[in-house]
């Protein structure tokens, strides 16, 4: 539609400026005629170079208008007149027309913007659905846990930092727990690296479950080592990934975001978010950290659960 309107805009613009080269044009030959005119009414030849052209222009209003014409008492030709008041004619018809051209082209420009906004508005809708189906082929996820074991002990009664009095044997346990606590979540995954417990799944619509679940084991397994005057800290991330791609693949980049040391925060990267936001009532708040030097500037998130 666009398309049309600009070649009916080119046409009507071209039709204007044809009109205004025959307004030019037609006032010159009223002015020339006219002082033709005048000149041989007093006399003078001046002009006498143009009489071939102004006897053609008396033939043919002769030829027309020879009932009509007549001459004076002192032999004044009617004929020039006549031109001069059809080419006075034209010029009203070639305004007006010229008027019409005008405004239809300020008709289709409007028309123009229009129509150019909604076929911007459909090319970004087009672009938003093919943005949408690429993330939406982000359905894998990744989640690391790193845990650490601390006593709750003040700096009075320890003779070693909070790492060197846990043994790990018991940080060992701690997992294990943690693990025994998360298994039953359907659709999940797990393995170990270290002290990092690592759950992924190919159902993106799991991931508040998945996160919840992990919270509340986290509060639980609090709330048992308190007695023990223990507690754990945990470093998470999490992020997505196409069936394209394997977790080992990814797991060094998911891995930085546990090494910025961020205790009980769940961490993220942009591509995380991009799907996360069309998820159905998400239980969680994606905040913007900072930006961080990693293998490049990375924008780094943190995930809140809502109250």
């Amino acid at each position: 539609m666009v398309k049309v309107l600009e070649k009916q805009r080119q046409l009507f613009k071209l039709l204007e400026q044809l009109l205004v080269l025959i307004q030019i044009v037609t006032i010159f030959t009223v002015f020339i005629v006219s002082l033709y005119w005048f000149l041989e009414l007093i006399g003078n030849d001046f002009l006498s170079f143009m009489d071939p052209f102004i006897k053609s222009i008396k033939d043919v209003m002769m030829a027309h208008f020879a009932e009509e014409l007549k001459k004076g008492q002192a032999g004044l030709d009617g004929s020039l007149f006549v031109f001069i008041a059809l080419l006075g004619v034209t010029l009203y018809v070639v305004s007006q027309v010229k008027i019409f051209a005008k405004y239809k082209v300020t008709s289709i420009d409007k028309r123009l913007i229009v129509k150019r906004q909604q076929e911007e508005e459909r090319f970004n809708q087009e672009l938003k659905a093919e943005a949408k189906k690429q993330i939406m082929e982000y359905h894998n996820i990744v989640v690391l846990i790193h845990v650490t074991l601390k006593t709750l002990l003040k700096d009075i009664y320890q003779t070693h930092n909070d790492v060197k009095n846990i043994d790990k044997k018991q940080e060992e346990i701690v997992i294990v727990a943690l693990f025994n606590m998360l298994k039953s979540l359907p659709g999940c995954r797990f393995s170990k690296d270290g002290r990092t417990l690592i759950i992924t799944s190919q159902k993106f619509d799991m991931v508040d479950t998945i996160l919840a679940t992990v919270s509340d084991a986290i509060s639980k397994l609090k709330a048992q080592l308190k007695p023990r005057k223990l507690t754990i800290s945990t470093n998470m991330a999490i992020d997505v990934y196409p069936d394209s791609v394997k977790v080992k693949d990814i797991y060094a980049d998911i891995k930085t975001l546990l090494q910025l040391n961020m205790p009980d925060e769940i961490l993220c990267y942009g591509n995380f978010c991009n799907r996360y936001q069309y998820v159905k009532n998400p239980k969680f708040t994606a905040y913007l950290k900072g930006t961080y030097e990693i293998t490049e500037d990375e924008n780094v998130w943190s995930l809140v659960k809502k109250d």
